[in-house]
């Protein structure tokens, strides 16, 4: 007994000790407790096909590694005494065997059927192991009594489980184990010549824990299209990392198209625009000798005979240079503005000497220190377009609250604009 729960004290240890997979729990533990019946020496000259041993209680443990949903290895330990009788020599025969095996575990269910659901499991398993055992006799024999023996086993299983949730599991199992030894009874005296060696018989019932199954998904509850070996797994993940990085990039490059999208827009309008013949409002340039006009001003090219000069010398009008319009309470830029910055930003890539004011307004409807900010932000938005996208250099352009358009109360969108009024250094 104290070898036996000084087993159990370790394999505990052991799986402390072992980190867990990172995509699966693989570890179990499954005490057992049953009945054990001795395939020996007891009645062998009546060749009677069950011997008449009796009955005895034995228990143990069993610490299961899956290496997938269909193979794992396990290590089991197990105090099997062993009694029985001799009729012929009126022996009763008393044996403590200790046993502990090294198997190789095999799901039948799973490995017939990969995708079931069903709870209910038909494992297997083959294996190789050590025994020590014990004597204690009431009867003298002829031969050499002994006091202890080794020998190697090889333990046969079959056990029908039933998941109970994916923590714990309840079956049954039935155990055939040999061993290359002949004296379990021990006396040599019954090692009949010819005879096989010793067998013993195990049913028990067991009930198994699924290490860490809670947190991650134990191989014993996985079909097989959700197991991936480990290398696979962790390679899934990386994947899954790198599509993730990929899928953030592509996301900023459709915002570049898209945006790029409506610069090709704003240039076809431009470039359809150019070669018309147009006449409005200009702007003035303070280095042409000719304009009279006040510095930073827009003038009316109809009325010549204010400004001095001849209207034939306009290079631009108002469409070629158009305000900069918005929606009500908005500094958003729709297609129009944008045909319109894309105007502005023309001409002050023509000329390197060239600096512009944009000037904001708004409705009069707000009071004046929410229309003042609203005023300035629509001028500023103006500049960031031309900034950061028509890469304008950021000192060739500054930007003018307004506030309010004196001349109307009135909520309009000829009031809510930015003019742009340009000036040569």
């Amino acid at each position: 007994m104290k070898r036996f729960i000084f087993l159990i004290l370790s394999l505990i240890f052991i799986v402390a000790l072992h980190p867990e997979n990172k995509g699966f729990s693989r570890w179990s533990f499954a005490p057992e407790y049953g009945y054990n019946k001795l395939d020996g020496d007891l009645n062998s000259v009546n060749l009677q096909l069950v011997p008449s041993s009796l009955q005895q209680i034995s228990y143990g443990a069993n610490l299961e590694y899956g290496i997938t949903p269909v193979w794992g290895l396990s290590l089991d330990y197990y105090f099997m005494p062993l009694t029985g009788k001799n009729n012929l020599n009126s022996i009763n025969i008393n044996t403590n065997l200790y046993t502990s095996d090294l198997n190789a575990t095999i799901n039948l269910t799973r490995l017939l059927f990969p995708q079931t659901k069903s709870r209910i499991y038909l494992n297997g398993s083959l294996g190789l192991g050590y025994a020590y055992y014990t004597f204690n006799k009431t009867s003298l024999t002829k031969g050499i009594d002994l006091k202890n023996g080794q020998a190697y086993s090889i333990p046969i299983t079959v056990s029908l489980e039933y998941n109970l949730s994916k923590t714990l599991a309840f079956g049954t199992k039935v155990q055939y184990r040999a061993f290359n030894k002949d004296d379990l009874e021990g006396v040599t005296s019954m090692n009949f010549k010819g005879n096989s060696n010793d067998f013993v018989g195990t049913g028990t019932l067991f009930l198994r824990y699924k290490f860490n199954s809670v947190k991650k998904d134990h191989l014993r509850n996985v079909k097989n299209d959700v197991y991936s070996p480990d290398n696979g797994l962790l390679q899934s993940k990386l994947n899954e990392e790198k599509i993730s990085k990929l899928d953030k990039e592509i996301s900023k490059l459709e915002e570049i198209v898209t945006y790029q999208n409506r610069l090709l827009d704003s240039m076809s309008v431009y470039i359809a625009s150019i070669g018309s013949t147009l006449n409005g409002v200009g702007v003035q340039n303070v280095s042409d000798p000719e304009l009279n006009t006040t510095f930073n001003t827009s003038f009316d090219s109809n009325k010549g005979s204010q400004n001095n000069r001849n209207t034939s010398k306009l290079k631009e009008s108002i469409e070629d240079i158009p305000s900069v319009y918005f929606d009500f309470n908005k500094t958003d830029l729709d297609d129009k503005a944008l045909v319109a910055i894309s105007k502005i930003a023309k001409k002050l890539k023509s000329d390197p000497n060239l600096y512009v004011e944009v000037r904001g307004y708004c409705d009069m409807l707000d009071t004046e220190n929410q229309n003042n900010q609203l005023s300035q932000r629509r001028s500023d938005r103006v500049k960031a377009e031309l900034v950061n996208y028509w890469k304008i250099p950021y000192n060739h352009i500054i930007t003018n609250g307004k506030v309010n358009v004196a001349e109307s109360q009135l909520k309009s969108r000829p009031n809510r604009r930015c003019d742009i009024f340009f000036v040569k250094l």
